[in-house]
């Protein structure tokens, strides 16, 4: 019987790696393993190296944390972007950006969690993100140019309120969803086409008070 040992990997040394290959490892682990399971050692784990190697590319884990909820914003960005460039109607891109919202927490459920705090992360998301995130600031730029071109009919005293309630409707579906609370089972209706609906109908006919 053939008793050779199979060698062991070795091991890599921090010169070898690169800042970019560190975070794609703590991506793939965020997305497959989840949040919970991210640390500085699990990282190692999967590049097959020494727990104080990736400290030669990031000054601490809080920093690598940072950067992918940076990466994730970067994302959802994007998609936001695109789904507000498919048309002039403020209604439309008024549903595009709920609609964006609630693909991204689909497709990114982990990183969602860690980038808005859903899970096992502390306060490292504000560190990372502005208080007024970019993602927010597309949603109130569009808000903004519905009121200017004269297609939302809400009073402009009512702004900054409307736009924290549709805000809040969004992120707490998303959220709702992602712990298991929402329940859609003995529904005909999608949560997130009727409070489009609702707040769509809100911009058309008034805000009354």
């Amino acid at each position: 019987m053939d008793t050779q040992k199979i060698p062991k990997r070795k091991r890599r040394t921090r010169n070898s790696l690169t800042r970019e290959e560190i975070l794609h490892a703590a991506e793939t682990i965020v997305n497959t393993e989840g949040v919970a399971n991210l640390s500085t050692r699990r990282i190692a784990d999967k590049l097959g190296c020494s727990v104080a190697s990736p400290y030669a590319h990031f000054e601490n884990y809080e920093e690598i944390v940072k950067c992918l909820i940076i990466r994730g914003e970067d994302i959802l960005i994007g998609m936001l972007k695109s789904a507000v460039v498919t048309t002039n109607d403020s209604y439309e891109q008024i549903s595009g950006i709920a609609k964006a919202y609630w693909q991204f927490a689909q497709e990114h459920k982990e990183l969602h969690k860690l980038m808005f705090h859903t899970g096992p992360v502390g306060t490292i998301h504000r560190k990372a993100l502005n208080v007024a995130p970019r993602s927010y600031r597309i949603f109130l730029i569009t808000l903004k140019k519905g009121f200017d071109n004269g297609q939302f009919h809400i009073k402009r005293k009512n702004y900054p309120a409307f736009a924290r309630t549709m805000w809040a409707w969004i992120y707490g579906l998303m959220v709702l969803d992602l712990t298991g609370v929402l329940q859609t089972k003995h529904s005909d209706n999608d949560p997130l086409d009727e409070g489009i609906a609702l707040f769509s109908d809100m911009l058309r006919v008034g805000w009354k008070h």
